[in-house]
């Protein structure tokens, strides 16, 4: 009986001392936007926008597509068009159909709610080396939707590509 009752005041205190702290920092602090962006991210869904607010689909059904944000700053990005010929290429250096990748270090303006991607290699050449930034909006820790910079399409125009993805599990 005496070892039961030291044993519950032992608890009591401990459970009394675990109250009385404060929380960490880890469970008081929000996460910052880098810290919510980092990890792979598979898209949900994406359309392309003009400047008169129409919406245009250029990938088509079942398009799939990730980005991956390491936490040290790199990034990779593929998106890919589903409806493209089996047949067109049998040399896997040649892509067939409708794809973009790039890849390279990001940066996070945690003010702006931006990323800035710095493309170190793209399947469009003419974005090797440049800087892209898009907005972000990451709604849970699951769900990111970015507003990318603008692209000129050549028969459509100014266009601003929307991704919707969802964190990958």
């Amino acid at each position: 009986m005496k070892l039961y009752t030291t044993l519950t005041r032992i608890a009591l205190a401990c459970l009394c001392v675990g109250i009385a702290l404060p929380a960490g920092n880890a469970a008081g602090q929000q996460k910052t936007l880098k810290e919510l962006l980092v990890g792979t991210w598979l898209l949900d869904s994406v359309y392309e926008q003009s400047q008169d607010g129409k919406k245009n689909d250029p990938w088509g059904p079942n398009v799939k597509g990730m980005v991956m944000f390491d936490g040290t700053g790199r990034f990779s990005l593929q998106i890919i068009a589903a409806d493209r010929s089996k047949t067109a290429s049998n040399n896997p250096r040649n892509p067939v159909g409708q794809a973009v990748a790039y890849f390279g270090t990001y940066t996070v303006d945690e003010a702006a709610k931006t990323v800035t991607y710095h493309i170190e290699r793209a399947t469009f050449p003419p974005w090797d080396g440049i800087d892209r930034t898009a907005h972000i909006a990451i709604d849970t820790e699951n769900e990111l939707n970015q507003t990318s910079a603008p692209i000129q399409d050549p028969s459509l125009g100014t266009m601003i590509p929307h991704l919707n993805l969802k964190r990958a599990r």
